[in-house]
């Protein structure tokens, strides 16, 4: 297992190399959230210690949802309180380099990506998981508060959460991460449909950018997606105590929503190379337009310099002693271009707008 340092928790898309870096700073402020499920329903409390947790919560189903870097003591308090092993432990603290699945005596790990896209940067953020018995662990790095939506709901629902489990739990939450995708195809599509627009109208380097840019990003993203197929398949079809027959089918519809999900980011990826083809179109319209007029140019005015060359050579010509005769020479010179501007018109070759 790779581990990676602590602001790796939460990558950002760099415009300059393309690539995702790390974001956050080395040290982030600890926050513990408590929820459990009570008998009228979902249930929040702060956290004071582990006894203190112990003696509130009892045998209920408990969440812990931990963000920022938190201290050696606190690691060693969550081991005694849940028995959880030295390597889901290792593994829940720390960012990791791809998303994955690990099923272990102590309880069920698993890591995924969830997406974080503003109007200032595109991001990915890590998630950890730890299913035990009768507890649910999730572990971000950053702040941002991604189960917030989640809590709300439970909130709302009130005694109808009441016999929820943990893993039931757990799949309300990672469905929840599927979901964020959904919302980052919605403002997708509708950022790829105003960039094949723009293209349309005018092709050029900052488009070329632009869809490059929204190439490497529907790539990461996707990238993103195929593993969480694959642990909610996995999870779905798990044989461990940890999750019920309720679990079992709720893993599985999350499941066939990331499959979903997978499908339309292959659909958008496939519009982002659309796009460049599109762009690819629109550059030589552009440069057959722009030939096009400087090739009308040149004949406009081929014929007054052939009349020109023709007066302009070293020997008597009978109309240079004609008292008009430069000024017939101009006239014939503006006849003939102006005739010729008439029939590229007639014809269809040009357009005056």
């Amino acid at each position: 297992m790779e581990i990676l340092t602590f602001n790796h928790g939460r990558r950002t898309f760099c415009v300059q190399s393309f690539e995702m870096v790390p974001s956050l700073p080395d040290l982030v402020e600890p926050r513990v959230q408590v929820h459990y499920i009570a008998e009228h329903g979902f249930a929040k409390t702060g956290f004071v210690g582990f006894d203190e947790l112990k003696d509130q919560v009892g045998d209920q189903c408990l969440w812990l949802h931990l963000t920022g870097t938190l201290d050696a003591d606190f690691w060693k308090g969550l081991a005694a309180y849940t028995d959880i092993s030295d390597e889901n432990l290792k593994q829940l603290k720390n960012p990791h380099a791809r998303s994955f699945i690990e099923d272990s005596p102590s309880g069920i790990f698993w890591t995924v990506l969830r997406p974080f896209v503003t109007s200032q940067f595109d991001g990915l953020e890590m998630v950890n998981f730890f299913l035990g018995k009768n507890i649910l662990i999730t572990r971000q790095f950053s702040h941002d508060d991604v189960f917030s939506a989640v809590v709300h709901r439970l909130f709302a629902q009130e005694e109808r959460v009441a016999g929820f489990t943990c893993d039931r739990l757990a799949a309300d939450l990672l469905e929840n991460v599927i979901r964020s995708y959904h919302d980052v195809l919605t403002a997708g599509g509708a950022k790829l449909e105003s960039l094949q627009t723009r293209i349309i109208k005018n092709p050029g380097k900052i488009e070329l950018d632009m869809i490059n840019r929204a190439q490497q990003l529907v790539w990461i993203f996707l990238k993103s997606v195929w593993p969480i197929e694959t642990v909610t398949h996995v999870l779905a079809r798990s044989k461990t105590t940890f999750i019920s027959a309720d679990g079992k089918l709720e893993f599985s519809q999350c499941h066939e929503e990331a499959s979903s999900v997978l499908r339309l980011f292959e659909t958008y990826r496939e519009m982002s190379y659309d796009i460049m083809d599109v762009y690819v179109s629109g550059l030589g319209l552009r440069t057959n337009e722009t030939t096009k007029i400087l090739t009308i140019i040149a004949t406009l005015f081929l014929p007054p310099t052939l009349i020109a060359g023709i007066y302009g050579m070293n020997f008597q010509i009978p109309e240079v002693n004609f008292p008009l005769g430069y000024y017939l020479c101009l006239g014939s010179m503006l006849c003939v271009s102006g005739g010729l501007l008439i029939w590229l018109y007639k014809r269809g070759f040009i357009e005056f707008r």
